[in-house]
C-alpha cells in the first residue's frame, strides 16, 4: 500500500507543477477588455506616411535607415547645451535620437509637472526638427537608465506598494491604483510628444513611442510579464493621441510581447482561452561585453577591481551575443517576423559603480577604439536596419539623479565624451554609418547568403554575406554583395588573404586571391557585384570604401549644365592602403596622383591596389565617358570625415529638392565638428590647434565671396579647401583660474527642524518624509543610565553613516554590496538585514553617569539612490537612511528620544538638487576665511563644514562665441563632498575609497562668462585630513587628443595631482567658425538644389 501511496505522489508532484505552470501562463495573459487590434497602428490612415515590412521602415514611402543614439536631456542641467550636444549627433551621423522622458525628474509630487525651463521637452523636441532629427520617444512609466528608482516620483513610491506591479521580487500582481498613476503621468507627457508625431505634423520627428522598459514576459521560461500592464499603457497611449507605433524592448531577445493578430482576432470566452497581447514593432535590447568590475549580476565574489589587471574582453562573447539575431527573431514569427530588426539599445559603453577603482577613462580603454563599430557593423550583418546606441552621450547624474550604479559622471565612456570631446570611438563608428547612409538604398534590403563568394585564409576574419534585394543601377545581375569582414582571429594576424568566387558570363566559376588588411578587433563591409552610376561593375573590394558620393548632372532654368564635374560622377573615399584591392570586371583606364597597379586575372577581371599615399584616381572604362573617382584619405583626415545626407522626409518638410537621398550634399574633412546649417547655408565648424584647414566636397560651386582654394592634394573641380582662421584671433589661454574670497561655517544641528520618529518601526523615516535626496538626519537623547563596562551602537543603515556623540566624532562606515539579498545590495531586497549591523564603543564620549544632562547623538545618512526596480527585482522601496539602531550596556528602561529631520523633495522644484542638509541654502553666518580649505584641513569634529569661494572663468567674453574651454573642479583628499556651482547642485566626492571620480565637470551653460562664478561644498570627513593631503583646483581638460581617446593625461610620476604633470601639456580647447555656403546665382534659389 505504500508504494502504491507514493507512486501516486509522485505522479501527482509533476501534475503541480504543470497546474502550477499553466496557472501562471494564463494569468499573466489578463482579462482587461483592450485587443492587440484595438491599438494597433492605423496603417489605413497613416501608412502613406510611415509603414514598414520586414527590411525596413518606409517613410513617405521610401525605406529608411534609422541609426541612433540615446539622449538623456535631463542629465545636461543647462538646457543650453542641448542643441550643441545634439549637432554632435548629427556630425556622428546618427539620424535619429531616443529619449527616455523621466517621469521623476517632471513630478516632484502627486498632480504636479514642470515641463519649463530645462524640463521643455517641447522645446527639445523642436530642435530635433529643426535639425533634421528623428526621435524615438521613451516615455516609460519606468525608464531604468541608472537613475533612481528606474525613473519613478519619489511620491509614487511612498503611494504604492507594488511599483511596476511587482508584489515581491519575481512575482507580479496586478494593481489598478499603479496603473491609474501611471495614466497620469502618460496624461501630462503624451500630449506634448503627440503634437511632434510624424502622422501628426508635417515637419514632426517622432517616429514610434516606447512602451515601459525592458519588460519580460518570462523568465527563465516562467511566465512572469503581465499582459494587462501592456494592455493598459497602449490603450492609455492611443487615448493621450498617440497614432504612430507602439513598441517595447525586451532585454534581450525573448519573444516578449510579438503581435499576434491571427490569435487576437478569435474572441476569448474563459480563463483557458485567454490572449496574449502584443506591440506594433518588436524591439530588444542587446548588452553583452562588460567590464570586469561592473557586471550586471547579483553575485560578485572575486572581482578584479585594479583596471591595469583587466583581461581584454573576448571576441566570442560578440559572436555569441550577436551573430545569431536574425534567426533569434524570426523564429518567433508572427510579427517579429514581418518587422525590422529594432534594437533600441545597442551597447555603446558602460556604467561604473561605487567602491570601485576605475574611472570612464579606465572603461573606455577596455573597451577600446574600435568596440561600437564592431557592434554596429555585427548588427548590420543580422539584417539590422533600426539602432539606437546607448549611450551616444552619456551626460552627468548632476544633483542625485544617480541610483546605486550612478555616481556623478554618465560619461559611460560613450562616443561623445561627458565634457564634449568626439572620442576616437564615434570618429571610427562614423565611418561604418557614412558607408551605411551613403549605400543605404541597396542596404535597407537585404537577405543573408547562405552560401558565400568568399573564403578566407585564416578564420574569424570573415562573419557573413548578404544580398541586395534592390538593384544597382539596373543591374539585374544576382544584386549587390555586402561582406561583413570582422577581425577576431585569434592568431590577431591584420593581413591575409581573400579568396574571391566569380564567374563570367558563361565561362566556368573560378577563384582568385586578393590581399586584406584589416587590424585584430576591427571591421568593415566590403561591397561586391556593384555597378556604378559610370558603368563600372566591382566585383570585390578588399579596400574599405567609407563614403560613396554621385555628383548628378544639375541644369538650370536655362537648361544649362553648371555641374561642378563635366560629367555626372561616383566618387569613393578610402583610406591609405598599400595591401588592399579592388576587382573590376573588364578593362578600366587610371589616372591621377595616387599610385597604383594593376594585374589581370582570368578572361577580364582587373584587379587595382593603390601605393599607400594620399591622393586620387580617375578610374573608367573603355566603352564610357563618365569617371569614378577614389579620394584616399590619411587616418587623422579620415577622423574627420563629415557628409550632410538630406533625408527625403526633411526635404519635403522643407521644400528642398536633392537627387539622392543616399548621396550627400556636402563632405569635408580637417576638422574635428562640422554641422551645415540649411536655414542660414553656412558650414559650423569647431576645430582645434592642429586643425588649420578644411577640405569640403560640394556638387555645387560655392560663390567667389566664400574665398576657397583649388587643392593641392585633390586638384579636382568639385573640392575646394578653405584656411581656418578663428585660432588666429585669440592668444592661448591659461585655464587654471585663481580661487579666491573663500567663506565658511558650520551646520549648527541644533537648529535644524526635528520631529519625532519610530525607529524601532524600521525604513528609518526617511521616504515616508520624503527625505530621499542625499542625506538623513537622526538625533537620539538618552540618560546616561549605564553600569556596564561599555556602551555600543549597533546600526544598519544606506549606505553611509557618519556619527557624532556630544560634539565629537565617533566614526562612519559604508554599507554596500554587489551580492543579492546582503545589506546595501544594490540588486534586489536585502534578505539578510541583520548582518548589516555596525558596532561602535560609544563609552567615551558618553556624559558620566552622575550627569544629569542627556546625550546627544547625531548620526547623518548619506543614501546613493533608491534602487532602480529592475526587471524581477523589488528593490525600489527598500529603506533609506536607518534600517535599524539598539544602544546596549544601558540601564534597560532608559529612555531613547529619537528625532529626523532632513528636505522635503515634494516640496522642491526638482526632487533630485538636495544634499538632504536643510541649512543648504542658509545665507547667514559665513565667515571670512583666506586661506580656504587647501590651508585648514579638516578636522572630523566640526561635524558638517561649509564652504564656498570665487573665480572667473579664464576665457575673456569677447571670445566666447569662437572659443569652448571647458573646466574640470579637481579634488583629492579623504573626505566627503557635495558641490554647487553658481546655486546648483552638480557632484558627489567621496575621497575614502567609495568613489573614484576626482574630476568634476563644470558645465558650460551653468558657468557666467565675464562675472563671479561660485562654487560651494559641503564637506565633512571620518578623518583628520592635513591641508597639504588636500589638492582642489579648478583646470581646463588636459586630455588625450593624439590618439583621440579624450582620456585625462595624468601624471607620470606615480602621483595623483596634476602639479606633477609637465605643464606643457595644453587643455582641450576648440575653435569655433563658421563658413557661408552660398553658391553661383545660375540656379533658381541656392535652397533649391538643397
Amino acid at each position: 500500500m505504500a508504494i502504491v501511496e507514493l507512486a501516486a505522489l509522485l505522479a501527482f508532484i509533476p501534475a503541480s507543477f504543470v497546474a502550477l505552470y499553466v496557472w501562471l501562463l494564463q494569468s499573466r495573459k489578463g482579462s482587461l477588455p483592450i485587443t492587440t487590434s484595438e491599438v494597433s497602428y492605423n496603417r489605413s490612415k497613416y501608412g502613406n506616411i510611415l509603414n514598414w515590412d520586414k527590411y525596413c521602415l518606409y517613410i513617405h514611402g521610401i525605406p529608411t535607415l534609422i541609426i541612433s543614439g540615446e539622449f538623456h536631456y535631463w542629465r545636461l542641467p543647462d538646457r543650453s547645451r542641448w542643441k550643441s550636444i545634439l549637432k554632435k549627433y548629427r556630425a556622428g551621423g546618427f539620424n535619429c535620437i531616443r529619449i527616455y522622458f523621466h517621469w521623476g525628474y517632471h513630478s516632484p509630487d502627486e498632480g504636479i509637472y514642470h515641463f519649463d525651463g530645462n524640463r521643455d521637452i517641447n522645446y527639445l523636441l523642436d530642435l530635433c526638427e529643426e535639425l533634421n532629427l528623428y526621435v524615438l520617444a521613451a516615455p516609460g512609466p519606468y525608464i531604468c537608465a541608472e537613475t533612481q528608482a528606474g525613473g519613478f516620483p519619489i511620491w509614487v513610491i511612498e503611494k504604492v506598494q507594488k511599483l511596476r506591479h511587482v508584489l515581491h521580487s519575481g512575482f507580479k500582481s496586478y494593481d489598478p491604483t499603479f496603473s491609474e498613476y501611471e495614466k497620469q503621468w502618460f496624461e501630462n507627457v503624451l500630449p506634448i510628444i503627440a503634437r511632434h508625431q510624424i502622422t501628426s505634423k508635417s515637419d514632426g520627428c517622432v517616429l514610434a513611442v516606447q512602451i515601459e522598459n525592458e519588460l519580460l514576459e518570462k523568465v527563465l521560461s516562467i511566465p512572469f510579464g503581465l499582459h494587462d500592464e501592456m494592455r493598459f499603457l497602449c490603450k492609455s497611449a492611443r487615448d493621450c493621441e498617440i497614432t504612430v507605433p507602439l513598441f517595447t524592448n525586451d532585454p534581450f531577445e525573448a519573444g516578449s510581447f510579438i503581435a499576434k493578430p491571427e490569435i487576437d482576432s478569435k474572441p476569448s470566452y474563459h480563463f483557458f482561452d485567454r490572449k496574449t497581447f502584443g506591440l506594433d514593432l518588436y524591439g530588444f535590447d542587446k548588452y553583452f561585453v562588460f567590464v570586469p568590475a561592473s557586471e550586471p549580476i547579483p553575485w560578485a565574489f572575486n572581482v578584479q577591481k585594479d583596471p591595469k589587471k583587466w583581461k581584454s574582453w573576448n571576441p566570442k562573447d560578440v559572436m555569441k551575443a550577436l551573430d545569431g539575431i536574425e534567426s533569434t527573431v524570426r523564429g518567433f514569427g508572427y510579427e517579429a517576423a514581418k518587422s525590422p530588426i529594432f534594437i533600441p539599445e545597442l551597447q555603446g559603453g558602460w556604467f561604473t559603480t561605487y567602491q570601485t577603482q576605475h574611472t570612464f577613462d579606465d572603461v573606455y580603454n577596455y573597451y577600446g577604439d574600435s568596440f561600437t563599430r564592431i557592434v554596429f557593423d555585427s548588427v548590420l550583418a543580422q539584417g539590422c536596419t533600426m539602432l539606437s546606441f546607448y549611450m551616444a552621450y552619456g551626460g552627468t547624474n548632476w544633483g542625485t539623479l544617480g541610483d546605486i550604479d550612478g555616481y556623478t559622471s554618465y560619461d559611460y565612456s560613450a562616443c561623445i565624451r561627458e565634457y564634449g570631446y568626439i572620442s576616437s570611438r564615434l570618429r571610427k563608428l562614423r565611418l561604418g554609418i557614412l558607408f551605411a547612409h551613403s549605400f543605404s538604398d541597396l542596404l535597407v534590403k537585404t537577405e543573408c547568403v547562405r552560401n558565400p563568394n568568399i573564403t578566407t585564409s585564416i578564420k574569424n576574419v570573415f562573419n557573413s554575406q548578404r544580398r541586395s534585394l534592390v538593384n544597382s543601377n539596373n543591374d539585374q545581375n544576382n544584386g549587390v554583395l555586402f561582406t561583413f569582414m570582422r577581425n577576431f582571429s585569434e592568431q590577431k594576424h591584420p593581413i591575409f588573404q581573400v579568396y574571391v568566387k566569380y564567374q563570367e558570363g558563361q565561362r566556368r566559376a573560378q577563384k582568385y586571391l586578393m590581399q586584406c588588411y584589416l587590424p585584430y578587433k576591427s571591421s568593415f563591409i566590403a561591397i561586391g557585384n556593384y555597378i556604378t552610376t559610370t558603368g563600372l561593375k566591382l566585383i570585390f573590394s578588399t579596400l574599405p570604401i567609407h563614403l560613396r558620393i554621385i555628383l548628378p548632372s544639375i541644369k538650370n532654368e536655362e537648361n544649362e549644365d553648371i555641374s561642378v564635374a563635366d560629367t555626372s560622377c561616383e566618387i569613393w573615399i578610402v583610406p591609405v592602403n598599400n595591401i588592399g584591392e579592388m576587382a573590376f570586371q573588364g578593362e578600366i583606364i587610371v589616372d591621377g596622383n595616387l599610385g597604383y597597379s594593376i594585374r589581370k586575372v582570368g578572361h577580364a577581371i582587373h584587379i587595382l591596389s593603390f601605393s599607400g599615399v594620399v591622393g586620387f584616381a580617375r578610374i573608367r572604362n573603355t566603352e564610357s565617358t563618365k569617371d569614378l573617382y577614389i579620394l584616399a584619405l590619411h587616418k587623422e583626415s579620415l577622423g574627420t570625415l563629415h557628409a550632410v545626407f538630406d533625408d527625403h522626409h526633411w526635404i519635403k518638410t522643407n521644400n528642398r529638392k536633392n537627387f539622392l537621398n543616399h548621396s550627400p550634399l556636402i563632405v569635408t574633412w580637417g576638422t574635428q565638428n562640422v554641422h551645415f546649417d540649411y536655414s542660414n547655408m553656412v558650414i559650423e565648424t569647431e576645430h582645434g590647434d592642429q586643425e588649420h584647414e578644411i577640405s569640403i566636397l560640394s556638387y555645387r560651386k560655392p560663390a567667389d565671396h566664400v574665398r576657397l582654394h583649388n587643392h593641392q592634394t585633390y586638384p579636382l573641380s568639385f573640392i575646394y579647401k578653405k584656411q581656418l582662421t578663428a585660432g588666429e584671433k585669440t592668444s592661448e589661454v591659461h585655464l587654471v583660474p585663481k580661487l579666491y574670497d573663500w567663506k565658511t561655517r558650520i551646520t549648527n544641528f541644533k537648529e535644524l527642524g526635528w520631529r519625532k520618529v519610530d525607529i524601532e518601526k524600521g525604513g528609518g523615516g526617511a521616504i515616508e518624509n520624503n527625505y530621499v535626496s542625499g542625506h538623513v538626519l537622526y538625533h537620539a537623547k538618552f540618560q546616561s543610565d549605564y553600569d556596564a563596562s561599555d556602551v555600543q551602537l549597533y546600526i544598519n543603515m544606506r549606505h553611509r553613516c557618519t556619527i557624532f556623540v556630544n560634539n565629537q566624532f565617533v566614526g562612519g562606515h559604508t554599507t554596500f554590496s554587489r551580492q543579492f539579498l546582503f545589506p546595501g545590495a544594490k540588486f534586489g531586497p536585502e534578505l539578510f538585514k541583520s548582518l548589516g549591523d555596525e558596532k561602535y564603543d560609544i563609552t567615551q564620549y558618553l556624559n558620566s553617569p552622575e550627569s544629569e544632562e542627556k546625550n546627544s547623538m547625531i548620526i547623518f545618512v548619506d543614501n546613493w539612490g533608491l534602487g532602480r526596480q529592475s526587471v524581477v527585482f523589488s528593490d525600489a522601496n527598500n529603506p533609506r537612511g536607518i534600517i535599524s539602531a539598539n544602544i546596549k550596556g544601558l540601564e534597560p528602561n532608559t529612555e531613547i528620544e529619537w528625532n529626523i529631520c532632513g528636505v522635503d523633495v515634494s516640496k522642491l522644484e526638482n526632487s533630485y538638487t538636495s544634499t538632504g542638509i536643510p541649512d543648504e541654502n542658509k545665507e547667514s553666518s559665513w565667515e571670512d576665511h583666506n586661506l580656504g580649505i587647501t590651508m585648514y584641513g579638516i578636522l572630523p569634529n566640526d561635524g558638517i563644514r561649509w564652504w564656498k569661494f570665487k573665480f572667473h572663468h579664464p576665457i575673456d567674453i569677447k571670445f566666447k562665441d569662437i572659443l569652448t574651454a571647458p573646466l574640470r573642479l579637481v579634488i583629492y583628499g579623504s573626505f566627503t563632498s557635495y558641490i554647487f556651482l553658481n546655486e546648483i547642485l552638480i557632484g558627489r566626492y567621496y575621497g575614502n575609497g567609495d568613489c573614484a571620480q576626482h574630476d568634476f565637470y563644470l558645465m558650460d551653460g551653468i558657468l557666467k562668462f565675464g562675472e563671479e562664478n561660485q562654487i560651494k561644498m559641503m564637506v565633512y570627513s571620518w578623518e583628520i585630513v592635513d591641508p597639504e593631503e588636500i589638492k582642489l583646483e579648478i583646470r581646463g581638460w588636459e586630455v588625450d587628443d593624439v590618439n583621440k581617446t579624450g582620456n585625462l593625461i595624468r601624471s607620470k610620476k606615480g602621483g595623483n595631482f596634476e602639479d606633477e604633470i609637465d605643464f606643457e601639456l595644453k587643455s582641450w580647447i576648440v575653435r569655433k567658425e563658421i563658413i557661408p555656403m552660398t553658391f553661383n546665382q545660375d540656379s533658381s534659389s541656392n535652397n533649391e538644389l538643397l
